[in-house]
């Protein structure tokens, strides 16, 4: 490993991508994939390729991640029948293990090992099997400390001549000698052939035909046949993948498993000579990729040309990026990458010179799993022994009446100015808000710098427009709920990605330029926002310059403002994906789509989870599902009434008061009358007729749909006025977001109040995939740790501007050389973007329906608020990734969750406010 990878151009484009594949997580990973650098021209250019990778795999004399470069003569004694290439690779494996990873255990490539190797010549034809197995067994034993014992006190194949010691030998040989024998023979025999597995499928036994080890004869040494070669490298490179894919399964039960983060790279720096078993191993392994489904391996070799067709290092690196999003069993996907001589390039060997080792994050240790497994162990027994059975009676027993989410006032309270993962609340930052606002601004500001500067290289960019609330005071109430800096965070953010993938991927995508609209306090500038823009797209097109601009993301707020903009954009031929809107109004325009839930899906869960949930106190420590309802809307405000009616189809038994924040005085609309529904002008009337019903019935729930604004204001006079001591349950619409819980602390206030509402995301804890950690990373490294890093309506933003870009990309590759505009972009969305799988979105994916305006199952929580903490995940429902979704929730999966499309047949839900 002494060469490092030749500055060939564009090949740092093929070393990113391929140590992305290496760095995927389990869980996270298709299909093994086999990468095969074939020399096109006569030179060393592949196999330096392939050492040079090694060299990027270690630093510092220890292995980053866990590979083995097959190459050169074992150092262990031949064994002429496995072959020098496996011998390798086991050496190679055992000394390149990352810190932290573990041993590396392979009992079934060993077990084939020694299968191979045994000779069993001069056996009886019936005997045979059982030979073999004793002579497996007995090489497993030198191997195992526990079998070694067994085995000195089983007292060897003769008894002793006395009459006591042979009597005392014949009770302890079968417990201590003939059992454990015959359970190895068993337990592998069932393994090896039981159906789904590797050497059934491989060997074609048919139900109850002969046993492993019957079977397994024919690949020993003297078996009859001729052709034994290329069966002996089938068996071991299947044994293999089996043992290194199983190295990755049950991460959570071993501390050494959950630090094996990336996957064993195996390569092959030299082309297969002739009679080497290399060749036969790189043919069969696409087949054995599949047969033992290992995700967990990446192969690399170089090899010489042949007859099928290479890719160069860009092509190549966007087919390892393809491959980055895609989770499942199959063959191993193969490319074919053609290496040739060429000068240094400068480019590559900057890139090189400024990333020498692939990046895995920190590095490990190797004593801390084992303080952890100690750890554990020693907690494991002391917990066992001090509850005993009588405690898990007691568990068990009272599990039914168990609060939900706990007590939340059991949490010491946190320090003021507590932040970040540790647990502790976040309070604003010390300075204005509107320099915190124009931070987020000013990456927006460099990103149209950057694209302006690609079309000048004659890149393709286009404009889209954010429509949404700014920061004009510095007062960090009115802040608080108008979203302005989440969402221009998760939009910063969002562009950048964009134009870097579009920087990389210059055929096939297309640069973003971000226009802010101002849409004022409330939305209420919004319509002469999308007025202006609207003329502006008109005197463009007269003007002959093209469309430039795309369509517009944002609208975030449920509001008659909003949905005037919606109508003049959408008679612009705008294509629009809202963020945070969750009103159902909001879907009543063929041009508009949206991220989040709508208040339909919201409702359903939300009272599910209210009829079925332990949340309503009933004695300390104990907790009941609510019997009744009582729902706070305001009839004024789009989504607030959307959602109080919502909310009271599905869960009925409710009483309604409704309290109209902008006509405090309003008299109920006619539709309303004779509902049986209550009108309050002040929060201290709705506590007072709120505590009358707890009276009632205890097992009440209030329903916050109104605004997060007013809510404060609810508690302190249901604490300061009402005979109910303060004792509620609460569980809030998404209004209630997680930066207004963190601003207003109402655990912390009011400690007998049990609050739980709904969110899109709980981004420090609970990402749904693999997107939503990268997105967390970027976050974390662009703004650090804050009152908006659990805010949902950060990569709620991020995924709608991604979407609509997804959209333009979609509509840039299908136009070819022809323009494209904005007809293209809508048609794009309308047959959904993504396909069937969707999007990966930062708060789970996204899957677009023909027509839908929402995506479909889109992953909602309901959180539960703590004193000084972060909130818990009370129920998640959704899809959070392909073939990933929660579909069940409560304890041990109890309730199914509510989907879209038993309603009525139809897709779509979705939604924040």
């Amino acid at each position: 490993m002494t060469a490092s990878v030749p500055p060939l151009p564009k090949i740092e484009l093929l070393i990113d991508a391929l140590e992305q594949l290496v760095t995927l997580p389990p869980g996270h990973r298709g299909p093994a994939p086999q990468i095969l650098l074939t020399q096109l021209t006569e030179g060393p250019e592949a196999g330096r390729v392939a050492d040079g990778l090694c060299a990027r795999f270690s630093a510092g004399g220890r292995a980053r991640v866990p590979f083995a470069q097959v190459a050169g003569e074992a150092e262990a004694p031949r064994q002429e029948h496995v072959g020098v290439a496996f011998q390798k690779i086991e050496e190679e494996l055992l000394r390149n293990r990352p810190g932290g990873f573990g041993r590396l255990r392979l009992p079934q490539f060993r077990l084939m090992r020694g299968i191979v190797e045994t000779d069993l010549a001069g056996c009886l034809p019936g005997t045979q099997a059982t030979e073999l197995r004793n002579r497996s067994y007995e090489a497993r034993c030198a191997d195992s400390v526990i079998l070694r014992a067994l085995q000195a006190v089983s007292g060897g194949e003769v008894p002793p001549p006395t009459i006591p010691g042979t009597a005392w030998y014949w009770l302890r040989r079968p417990l201590f000698g003939l059992f454990p024998r015959w359970w190895y023979g068993r337990r592998h025999g069932r393994r090896m052939t039981r159906k789904g597995s590797w050497y059934r499928s491989w060997a074609e036994l048919p139900e109850g035909g002969p046993g492993f080890f019957a079977d397994a004869c024919r690949l020993t040494v003297g078996a009859p046949g001729a052709a034994r070669r290329e069966p002996i490298v089938d068996v071991l490179l299947r044994a293999l993948l089996a043992d290194l894919e199983r190295a990755f399964r049950h991460p959570r039960l071993s501390p050494w498993g959950r630090r094996r983060r990336h996957r064993v790279v195996l390569v092959f720096p030299q082309p297969p000579a002739i009679g080497d078993d290399t060749g036969r191993l790189l043919e069969q392994f696409p087949q054995a990729v599949e047969e033992t489904g290992c995700t967990g391996v990446m192969l690399l070799a170089a090899v010489s040309p042949g007859r099928e067709r290479t890719e160069s290092f860009a092509e190549a690196a966007i087919t390892l990026k393809s491959w980055i999003g895609t989770t499942g069993a199959g063959g191993a996907r193969v490319v074919r990458v053609g290496v040739e001589p060429h000068a240094d390039d400068e480019d590559a060997a900057r890139w090189l010179g400024r990333y020498p080792e692939i990046a895995v994050g920190s590095s490990r240790s190797d004593a801390a799993p084992r303080v952890e497994a100690a750890v554990a162990a020693v907690a494991g027994v002391t917990v066992l022994g001090l509850l005993g059975g009588y405690g898990v009676a007691v568990v068990t027993a009272s599990s039914d009446t168990a609060c939900l989410g706990g007590s939340g006032a059991s949490a010491a309270p946190a320090a003021s100015g507590a932040g970040g993962d540790g647990g502790g609340r976040s309070r604003p930052p010390d300075r204005s808000p509107r320099a915190v606002y124009g931070d987020a601004v000013d990456a927006i500001t460099r990103e149209n710098g950057r694209a302006d500067k690609a079309a000048r290289s004659g890149d393709t960019v286009r404009t889209v427009g954010y429509l949404g609330v700014p920061v004009t005071a510095d007062d960090w109430g009115e802040v608080m709920y108008s979203g302005a800096i989440p969402e221009v965070r998760g939009i910063a953010l969002a562009q950048e990605e964009i134009n870097e993938q579009a920087d990389q991927q210059k055929s096939s995508k297309v640069w973003l330029k971000v226009r802010l609209m101002d849409a004022g306090e409330g939305f209420s500038r919004a319509p002469e926002a999308a007025k202006a823009l609207a003329k502006e797209i008109k005197a463009a097109e007269r003007a002959g310059q093209g469309e430039q601009f795309l369509g517009v993301v944002g609208l975030g707020q449920s509001r008659p403002g909003t949905l005037r903009a919606r109508n003049i954009l959408a008679g612009a031929g705008l294509p629009m994906i809202g963020t945070a809107a969750t009103a159902e109004e909001m879907q009543r325009s063929p041009m508009y789509r949206q991220v989040a839930p709508d208040n339909r899906r919201e409702a359903r869960v939300a009272a599910d989870f209210a009829r079925h949930a332990n949340i309503v106190q009933t004695a300390p420590g104990t907790c009941a599902p609510a019997k009744r309802a009582v729902v706070i809307g305001d009839p004024t405000d789009i989504y607030s009434a959307n959602l109080s009616d919502r909310f009271a189809e599905e869960f009925q038994d409710v009483h309604r008061i409704w309290y109209p924040i902008q006509r405090p005085s309003a008299a109920p609309p006619a539709e309303r009358k004779g509902q049986g529904d209550e009108w309050v002008s002040h929060t201290s009337q709705m506590a007072d007729s709120i505590c009358r019903r707890l009276k009632e019935e205890p097992r009440t729930v209030v329903y916050w749909a109104a605004r997060a604004h007013e809510f404060e204001n609810f508690l302190d006079d249901f604490d300061g006025r009402t005979g109910c001591n303060g004792q509620s349950t609460v569980l809030g619409g998404n209004d209630l977001d997680n930066a207004v819980v963190e601003q207003q602390r109402p655990s912390e206030k009011h400690p007998r109040l049990r609050l739980y509402y709904a969110a899109q995301g709980l981004a420090k804890d609970s990402s749904p995939n693999v997107k939503g950690d990268d997105f967390r990373r970027r976050y974390a490294a662009a703004y650090g740790s804050d009152l908006w890093s659990n805010d949902a309506r950060v990569p709620l933003a991020s995924d709608a501007l991604g979407v609509l870009s997804e959209g333009i990309n979609a509509a840039y590759q299908s136009a070819g050389t022809a323009p494209f505009g904005r007809g293209g972009v809508q048609s794009a969305l309308e047959q959904g973007v993504g396909g069937a799988e969707g999007l990966r979105g930062a708060t789970g994916s996204l899957i677009f329906g023909k027509g839908d305006k929402t995506p479909v199952n889109k992953r909602l929580l309901i959180l539960h608020d703590t004193r000084g903490t972060s909130p818990e995940i009370a129920l998640e429902c959704g899809i959070r990734d392909s073939g990933d979704e929660a579909k069940t929730w409560g304890p041990s999966g109890a309730f199914d969750c509510p989907r879209d499309q038993d309603e009525d047949g139809e897709g779509g839900g979705g939604g924040e406010d």
